[in-house]
């Protein structure tokens, strides 16, 4: 049979035993109010003036079940999996930028590099010096042609790589009034190897009162 409490309407299903012919004293699970029920057969016998006390039926209400919750991420997993990911990205990034500086330096050798790079100061281990007295002469034209001689030598014992060569016209102060570049007479010198070169230039300050050859963008000749 169903009951209904009257304070907030809770409905229960309970078996008609439950309540007899006599009735009995119901309490809401719900709202707690206490009520009354009749029984719902007529009476067999006459009921005493006053029924005896009968304890209250607590009707049990059914509990809501919660509902089912992921299993919670184990502590610092998740934050330690965000701190690697910059990190190897980093690693990648400096790794993919030596290797490229490998490849440039094997294939251009580590002066020319560095010139590519504009990294000033770099000493080159070779030697280079003037062998003759500079040369100026008139060519056709009425042009003033100004040579230079020298030699450039490997005091390593290794191969090493031949940067272009910087030729400087000084006045008599030590300012540079004239500049050019020699192109390198070979690409790289054996140890213990030299090579000459020549380079000219035409119609340079007459002010000039020196000559100077380095390598271009060593800080030595």
């Amino acid at each position: 049979m169903q009951l209904s409490c009257p304070n907030c309407s809770a409905t229960y299903e309970v078996p008609e035993t439950a309540i007899g012919p006599q009735g009995r004293k119901i309490r809401c699970r719900a709202c707690d109010t206490s009520w009354f029920e009749p029984g719902r057969q007529p009476p067999a016998s006459p009921l005493p003036a006053t029924p005896p006390p009968v304890a209250p039926i607590a009707v049990a209400t059914p509990e809501p079940q919660p509902a089912e919750r992921a299993a919670p991420p184990v502590e610092g997993e998740a934050p330690a999996r965000r701190r690697r990911g910059p990190w190897l990205l980093l690693a990648l990034v400096v790794l993919v930028v030596a290797l490229g500086a490998i490849a440039a330096t094997i294939a251009m050798g580590p002066q020319q590099v560095a010139s590519k790079l504009g990294i000033g100061g770099h000493r080159v281990p070779l030697g280079i010096a003037i062998t003759r007295e500079p040369d100026w002469r008139m060519i056709a034209g009425g042009s003033q042609l100004f040579a230079v001689s020298g030699r450039i030598w490997n005091p390593t014992n290794v191969e090493q790589p031949v940067p272009d060569i910087r030729a400087e016209l000084k006045d008599a102060q030590g300012h540079t009034v004239y500049h050019w570049t020699i192109t390198r007479p070979v690409a790289r010198l054996a140890p213990g190897a030299s090579v000459n070169f020549d380079g000219a230039a035409v119609d340079v300050p007459a002010a000039s009162a020196k000559v100077n050859v380095t390598f271009a963008g060593s800080d030595v000749g």
